[in-house]
């Protein structure tokens, strides 16, 4: 199973570029990403968008792209209407990161390590998770593993929110939802910030690229 990353820091590109490009994304996109109030937040979004067709035009060469192909399922996934393709994204503040398959499931999640009270999210997290997490020398960075692999392995199911959090045990790196298991990877990107990967098949090829605009 091959599957392509490519990943973007926002202070390393350039902001003209980047609007200029973004303007040239269909009116309901730029619409939507505009109604973001703060501007990091706006912009992490549009490179997402950015590094989605990038990763669209890389798997299927061959097929023609549009962006009026994008659509979202009943639980909100995301995909492109007649493409044989997977994929998943994710940003916070100053990255911006997309995962893309073929016809396998991939999940992305990449969370920014802040100080945070771990007890505060006891009610979403399995109770071995939360056995696992107080266990470890530092239960914050614990948290936030467990959190990551979480969200990927939610996007890759397709289940995304509608699925009881507490309910999946990602503690360890083989997760299970619905009897189908997801082997999830840790992509060292970024020394503050902690990022998975989830797919549906064990052995995958990485295509890891960082992108600048």
């Amino acid at each position: 199973m091959e599957v392509w990353v490519i990943y973007s820091f926002l202070c390393k590109n350039n902001s003209e570029r980047i609007e200029e490009l973004f303007s040239k994304l269909p009116e309901n996109l730029v619409k939507s990403i505009n109604q973001y109030k703060y501007e990091e937040d706006r912009k992490s979004r549009i490179i997402s968008k950015l590094l989605l067709e990038i990763l669209v035009r890389k798997i299927a060469p061959d097929q023609n792209f549009f962006w009026n192909l994008y659509q979202k399922d009943s639980f909100s996934k995301p995909y492109f209407k007649g493409l044989e393709i997977n994929f998943s994204t994710s940003h916070h503040e100053n990255f911006s990161v997309v995962c893309a398959t073929g016809k396998n499931q991939c999940g992305i999640d990449s969370e920014l390590i802040k100080p945070l009270d771990v007890n505060i999210y006891k009610d979403f997290l399995h109770p071995n998770e939360q056995q696992f997490i107080h266990q470890q020398l530092n239960p914050q960075t614990a948290f936030y593993e467990i959190w990551t692999k979480k969200e990927a392995v939610l996007k890759a199911s397709g289940l995304g929110i509608s699925q009881d959090l507490q309910s999946i045990d990602a503690h360890e790196n083989v997760v299970q939802i619905n009897n189908e298991k997801y082997f999830t990877k840790e992509l060292n990107i970024s020394e503050n910030s902690i990022t998975y990967i989830a797919t549906d098949q064990q052995n995958i090829q990485l295509n890891l690229e960082e992108v600048i605009f």
